[in-house]
Formats: C-alpha cells, sequence, structure tokens
C-alpha cells in the first residue's frame, strides 16, 4: 500500500526488468556457448576485465553477473537497443 506506484514509474520498473532479464540471457548463453558464432561475436563486446573464458562455469557465469551488475541504466539500455537491432550504426 506504501509502494510508489505511478504508472510513469511501473512503466520504467517493467522495462528495466525486461532490459537486465534479455541481457543476462544473451550474455550467460554466451559465455556457456563460446563455440557458437553469435556467442563469439557477443563476448567481443565485453569488456577484457571480465573473465568471460574462466576455466570453469561458475567463473564464466560470475564474470556476466559481474558485467551486467555494472552497468549504467544508459549502457543497459543501449546494448539492449543494439542487440534487438533497434540501435543500429549508419550505413
Amino acid at each position: 500500500d506504501k509502494i510508489y506506484s505511478a504508472t510513469e514509474v511501473v512503466d520504467i520498473e517493467l522495462a528495466g526488468h525486461r532490459i537486465i532479464t534479455y541481457l543476462l540471457g544473451r550474455l550467460l548463453e554466451a559465455v556457456l556457448h563460446p563455440e557458437e558464432y553469435a556467442s563469439r561475436l557477443l563476448l567481443h563486446k565485453i569488456p577484457e576485465q571480465y573473465e568471460t573464458d574462466a576455466p570453469d562455469r561458475y567463473g564464466r557465469i560470475l564474470s556476466v553477473l559481474d558485467h551486467v551488475s555494472a552497468m549504467t541504466d544508459v549502457y543497459a539500455l543501449d546494448l539492449f537497443r543494439k542487440l534487438n537491432g533497434h540501435s543500429l550504426p549508419a550505413v
């Protein structure tokens, strides 16, 4: 009853949930299946400070969680748009 639930705030929260869920799914899929072509392309977008090629599955998953948790809202939204084809460079 005491949670702020203005329409605009709820819309942003729902969009944020969708963005984070999508990014986690795509990045986890990439580190768990790095042999796939799309995974290799996506892994190149992750900064080298994150150990996406860790020797164990736990380390690779942790690298994705670290990367996503360090994203700013603007960066996460930009990456989401690019991965969905909504924001492409001019050709």
